[in-house]
Order: C-alpha cells, then structure tokens, then sequence
C-alpha cells in the first residue's frame, strides 16, 4: 500500500488473501467494492498481526508488525477475548509475517547501535560518511544528528561500521515504540544506498537503556561553574579591596604626633 506522502505498507500473504471455505488451495483476495460507494473495501485481515498505533497529536498513523497472540500473551490482559490466529494454519510457512525483532525490555533507550558492512573499499567510502549518515537518517525517518559514526574498520574489499542513532534533539532517551520502529526499517532493509555506495549487510543491532547517573553527574557542570563564579567574584572584589586601600592610604597619610619632621621655616602671611 503506497501513502499519499509516498510512505509504504508491505502486506504479507496473510494480510490481504482468504483461504477458500470449499475450494481446496485456493484463495479469495480480502479487498473488495465499497458497496455503491467508489472507494475501495479493505477487509480487517489487512492489520491482521499488526499493532496499529494513533498518534493525534501528530495526526500520524503507524503500522507494526507483530504476533498478536504473542503479544496478548505478554500483555496478560484477561478482560478480553484473545485475537484469533491466522485461520491458515495449513501454510503458515508461506503466510507468516516479516521477521521482525522481538519485544524490547521495558526501559527508556539512550542509545541503538548497528553494525554494517558495505562492501566498499574504506578509502573510497570515507569521503561518503557524512553523506550515507545523512541517508540512513533519511531512510529511518529520524534526524541526520541522531546518526553518528562510531567505528570504521578496514576489512579488504569491504568496509564495517558501527552506527550510533541517539535520541533526538534535547531528549536524553527513546521510547520502546521509537526505537522498535528503527530496528524494524533495518531489519526490513528500508536503506538503500545509491550505486557509488555499493550494498551492505546488517551484522548486528543492539539496543542500550539510558544510563541513569547521580545527581553529581547531571549537575557537574553546573557546579563547576559556580565554582569558578564564586572564585573570580571573590578575587575581583580582593583586587578592588586592594586598590581602594591603597588609595585611602594615599589621601590620609597622617604621621604619628610624636614623630620628628624636618624643621619648615614660617612663610610669612
């Protein structure tokens, strides 16, 4: 399914094909005429193992795939019926969804790293590292500051990356969904670089909670900085001590009354 703004919807066998009731091996296409209506009829099959997400402050929709039966496993929700399995049973090799990476632990995310392997010689891929970064970025639907380059290793006729996508902007980590939904553009090799790149290969993602740090690590900075404020208020007012005593000193500069002098002879009046 291709979006107004471009965007696409891969729709496995299962999403859009009904397994024939009294036909054997055939199947009926799960799209159908809108009644009189000249738009078109997607049958509910088309998010069938697909977590669905609204986002309306953003007025975005979101499709992930997934094993939803797994998923209400997980969820542990006993309210509700389960959602029915695929009725297809018989070819679930032929009808299973895309591989996607399974559920992430339950913390915030500080920091995905990927490993690639393009095969590209390092001195021809060198002057490219800015350009693919600002690619990858493009692809993953993420800011080109998110991705930085975090180690490049020769290996003969191919070069091996390793990518760091952080969280965007100010934010000090990345929700599960977020950080879901980039591995699985990965995964599904929503990347494709431009022939002077060559192709690649993913070796390996992993994903890393934010570190939680104490309150003297979040606030060093601004601590020494205070330091340094409390250290140049107390020297500028030393000097200004200094000075402004000295030329006290200057203006009443009184001798003692049993002090001897050099005698002065009367000027007369």
């Amino acid at each position: 399914m291709v979006f107004g703004n471009g965007h696409k919807l891969s729709l496995a066998p299962e999403n859009y094909l009904f397994r024939h009731s009294k036909v054997d091996g055939a199947y009926c296409l799960g799209v159908f005429q809108n009644g009189k209506d000249p738009t078109t009829l997607l049958g509910g099959i088309i998010v069938r193992n697909t977590l669905v997400t609204y986002d309306r402050h953003n007025e975005k929709i979101g499709f992930w795939k997934t094993n939803c039966s797994e998923l209400w496993g997980r969820l542990h929700i006993g309210s509700a019926p389960s959602p029915a399995p695929s009725s297809d049973t018989g070819s679930q090799a032929d009808m299973s969804p895309a591989p996607t990476p399974s559920g992430l632990p339950e913390f915030d995310v500080g920091l995905i790293t990927v490993d690639m392997s393009i095969n590209v010689t390092y001195p021809n891929l060198k002057p490219h590292l800015h350009e693919l970064a600002e690619l990858i970025a493009k692809e993953l639907e993420i800011d080109s500051r998110q991705v930085r380059v975090m180690n490049v290793t020769s290996q003969g006729n191919s070069t091996l990356i390793r990518w760091g996508i952080f969280p965007a902007g100010s934010d000090n980590a990345m929700s599960n969904t977020t950080a879901m939904g980039i591995i699985y553009r990965l995964t599904q090799h929503h990347v494709q670089l431009p022939e002077n790149l060559g192709s690649y290969q993913l070796l390996e993602w992993n994903v890393q909670p934010l570190s939680r740090r104490s309150w003297f690590q979040e606030h060093v900075v601004s601590i020494l900085i205070g330091i340094l404020l409390v250290i140049l208020v107390t020297l500028s007012a030393f000097l200004v001590l200094l000075v402004w005593s000295k030329k006290f000193r200057g203006q009443t500069a009184y001798r003692p009354v049993d002090s001897v002098g050099p005698e002065q002879e009367l000027q007369p009046l």
